[in-house]
């Protein structure tokens, strides 16, 4: 099991292969994978107040009306000092901090999940210890 606590994490991947291989690997490693193939649907899962999600991995352009790029946008309503996981054409880090991996494996999906994963604990550590310090 990951030494990261486990996590609700929204994988929106048109391509089955990519979506349902990463999910695999991810509830092996403990956490909650919610997988979505179109844009509509994992902008319903994001809007799923009882469910909330942690984190958000997404293709950038999706089938139907409802892109990555929007659903990084829904995402950010809710947390926006998170940064979203987005496979598109250039790799590079979006003006809100998103990561943008050029067509990127499963194998490199779910690297980088991980990587944030990690910086997410350790920001959440360096904060609670801020605050515990701030309350002594």
């Amino acid at each position: 099991m990951s030494m990261v606590k486990p996590q609700r994490i929204l994988i929106a991947d048109d391509n089955p292969i990519v979506r349902e291989t990463v999910a695999q690997w991810l509830r092996a490693q403990g956490h909650e994978a919610i997988t979505a193939d179109t844009g509509e649907s994992a902008f319903l899962a994001l809007r799923d107040w009882s469910h909330p999600i942690g984190w958000l991995y997404t293709r950038a352009v999706l089938p139907g009306l409802v892109d990555g790029w929007i659903l990084a946008d829904e995402y950010h309503g809710m947390h926006r000092d998170r940064s979203v996981i987005l496979a598109g054409a250039e790799q590079r880090v979006s003006s809100r901090g998103d990561l943008v991996l050029k067509h990127p494996t499963p194998v490199g999906i779910f690297n980088a999940i991980r990587q944030v994963l990690v910086a997410g604990e350790a920001a959440t550590f360096a904060a609670d210890a801020a605050e515990v310090c701030r309350a002594a």
